[in-house]
C-alpha cells in the first residue's frame, strides 16, 4: 500500500513538471470510463460511526467498498477504492479521470444517533 502511495505521489510530481503518462488513452482507463459512463456515475452510501470512523459502499457498483478512521481524506480514499476496483495502476490515477471540472459532488450519508 505504501509503495502505491509513493508511486501515485511521484507520478503527480512528474505531471507538475511536464511529464505525461497518457493515462486518458490507456486501455484500462478507457474501459473504466466506459463502464462508469454506462451508469452515469458511481454513487456511495456513507455511514459514519460515533467513534469518527466511516465506511463507504457503492450503491450501483457491486464490490466497491472502503472506509477510514477519520473523514480527513475521505475523498481520496473513495477515489483510491474506485481505481483499485478497476485495477488502474497508481501512476495512471489522476483525480480528474473520475470527475469532470466543475461537476458537483453529492454525498449521501447516514448518521446514527
Amino acid at each position: 500500500m505504501r509503495l502505491n502511495r509513493y508511486i501515485y505521489n511521484l507520478s503527480n510530481l512528474a505531471r507538475k513538471i511536464g511529464y505525461g503518462f497518457n493515462e486518458v488513452s490507456d486501455e484500462r482507463v478507457v474501459k473504466m470510463k466506459k463502464e462508469i459512463d454506462k451508469i452515469g456515475k458511481i454513487e456511495f452510501k456513507i455511514e459514519q460511526n460515533p467513534d469518527g470512523s466511516w465506511t463507504a459502499e457503492s450503491t450501483n457498483f457491486d464490490g466497491i467498498i472502503t472506509g477510514g478512521v477519520s473523514t480527513q481524506n475521505m475523498s481520496l480514499t473513495i477515489k483510491d477504492a474506485v481505481f483499485t476496483y478497476f485495477e488502474i495502476p497508481p501512476h495512471l490515477c489522476v483525480d480528474t479521470l473520475l470527475r469532470g471540472d466543475n461537476e458537483p459532488v453529492t454525498v449521501r450519508q447516514n448518521v446514527y444517533a
